[in-house]
């Protein structure tokens, strides 16, 4: 025996169908979202998790991320100075790893002084809170205070002898964990790697013509490129004949889209050739651009700027001298 099941039939045998929704306001909405973290320090603040600044392996592996770059200024050392200082190890026990956009955080540009600043901050921090917990995981297994554990050479020890490697401990350590907003950070006078002069990094493969900068990179199947700029700003690119820079050695294509002309060559030189001859190709309509002379100080007041203090101590001071 079978029998239809309509709205109608539902209703007979249930009494009711009572459907029912809410639409919350915007203030009830926002007041649902949970409430922002403390602020933490430097880049922190941005990616607040330990394990986005370091890592350490079954094996004792330690590897650290920065979203900064070396660019000369010597960061990647000072960098390694400061998460080998925390974490009580020799600068040679730290792999680092330096803006890779698929591991490292987003730390935006690489300028202004900032590295130490925010980065540096960070990993510093993070890698004190990392410290503490390998010894509160030792002091477990060990049944003793942290206060009595001594950490050095990725190794902690009891004041009976007994070790536990870094490797042992973090297996055991989730560090998938929000950084806190104070760290147990070493007192300037037990500072043994901090402030001292440790050969640079980033000086070997300079010298040696490894792969130092961005453009000493060569990946597998990489071609080079190299882009026509106009001769002024705002100028079109009325035409240009690119017969002649296509059937240029290595020349793989010219890429034009409005006034943007670039060319795609397989050797670099080869780019750098077919790019001076589409230059002279190129045919361009200029327009004028520069501002009124009589206006300077006007026109320079009202571009637009940013203002930020990269770092302050104390109250300014002019005593009227100009130096």
């Amino acid at each position: 025996m079978t029998q239809d099941i309509n709205r109608r039939t539902i209703l007979k045998a249930g009494g009711a169908l009572i459907v029912s929704f809410s639409i919350l306001p915007a203030w009830a909405q926002e007041a649902a979202q949970p409430a922002p973290g403390p602020k933490l320090p430097g880049s922190l603040n941005d990616e607040r998790f330990l394990d986005s600044w370091i890592r350490i392996d079954a094996e004792g592996k330690i590897v650290v991320f920065t979203g900064k770059a070396e660019l000369g200024q010597g960061i990647k050392t000072a960098l390694i100075q400061v998460a080998a200082e925390e974490l009580e190890v020799e600068p040679a026990d730290i792999a680092l790893v330096t803006a890779d956009t698929g591991r490292t955080a987003d730390e935006g540009f690489t300028a202004g002084s900032q590295s130490m600043q925010n980065s540096g901050t960070a990993i510093r921090n993070a890698a004190a809170q990392v410290r503490e917990l390998l010894l509160a995981k030792a002091a477990e297994k060990f049944g003793t205070g942290s206060g009595e554990l001594k950490a050095a050479e990725k190794v902690i020890t009891a004041p009976d002898g007994r070790k536990a490697g870094y490797g042992e401990l973090a297996a055991a350590i989730d560090l998938h964990i929000e950084a806190k907003p104070q760290s147990m950070l070493k007192a300037p006078g037990t500072l043994r790697i901090i402030g001292k002069s440790l050969p640079r990094v980033d000086i070997p493969a300079k010298v040696t013509g490894g792969i130092a900068y961005v453009q000493d990179l060569r990946l597998e199947g990489m071609v080079h490129a190299r882009i026509v700029r106009p001769p002024s700003y705002n100028a079109t690119l009325a035409q240009v004949d690119a017969s002649r820079i296509e059937a240029m050695p290595g020349v793989i294509k010219v890429v034009r889209d409005g006034n943007f002309l670039a060319v795609v060559a397989e050797r670099e030189y080869q780019a750098v050739s077919a790019m001076r001859a589409l230059a002279t190709a190129a045919q361009w309509i200029e327009n004028e651009t520069l501002p009124d002379e009589t206006r300077l100080p006007e026109m320079l007041a009202g571009l637009e700027r940013e203002v930020g203090t990269v770092a302050q101590e104390g109250a300014p001071h002019f005593d009227g001298k100009v130096f």
